[in-house]
């Protein structure tokens, strides 16, 4: 859990168009209404569950209600945990919706059996340089 909502706080912590579009996500999954302001930080009577750089999803020990603080200690959006957390996950999906999937053994395993068949028809004379060069670039750019 804590591990994507870290990645989610480096986002808004840069700040530009990712960070509004996943501020809209919360603006979406939250129906509560939010005042950015100012908080002492939740050193009494909050858990913090996940923080980076000072960004922090929190939760109420008595109420356990959720909220995110900024890195200045401003709430930027509050809900249920539930709420919170489905709005997290989403925004989690969309930040790495574009990720390329990562590469099993075998896929490298394969990968290099390709490599090492296009080296036997480049000694073979089967293809020449040129082609070889090519189609290794396009292989190692799978790897």
């Amino acid at each position: 859990m804590s591990g994507e909502y870290i990645d989610i706080f480096m986002e808004l912590d840069r700040g530009g168009s990712r960070a509004k579009e996943l501020f809209d996500i919360l603006d979406m999954e939250l129906s509560l209404p939010n005042i950015p302001f100012p908080t002492m930080g939740g050193e009494v009577f909050w858990n913090t569950l996940a923080e980076y750089n000072g960004w922090k999803l929190q939760q109420n020990m008595f109420t356990h209600h959720a909220r995110i603080l900024d890195s200045d200690n401003v709430r930027i959006a509050w809900g249920t945990i539930n709420g919170m957390e489905k709005a997290m996950d989403r925004m989690a999906r969309h930040l790495h919706k574009y990720d390329k999937p990562a590469l099993t053994s075998s896929d490298r395993m394969d990968s290099m059996e390709e490599l090492k068949k296009l080296k036997e028809l480049l000694n073979m004379g089967a293809i020449t340089e040129k082609e070889f060069q090519e189609k290794k670039k396009k292989i190692m750019k799978t790897i």
